[in-house]
């Protein structure tokens, strides 16, 4: 018999941060392996979305990697 559990705390975070990066590494290919994980982790605390918070972060980063 299979039971049912809720989503965990835990679990939709690690599902956010994979869905930020997917989509950090889909806009800027360079980020692959190299994100700054305090910074997605205050993107998920403030409520906003994995797109938004992609788009968000590869801006902020840009002028410190020219």
């Amino acid at each position: 018999m299979r039971r049912h559990y809720g989503e965990t705390r835990a679990q939709r975070e690690a599902n956010w941060k994979a869905r930020f990066s997917d989509a950090v590494v889909t806009l800027e290919p360079k980020y692959s392996g190299r994100i700054e994980w305090d910074s997605a982790t205050f993107f998920y605390n403030q409520g906003m979305e994995p797109q938004e918070a992609a788009e968000r972060y590869v801006k902020n980063r840009e002028p410190r990697d020219a």
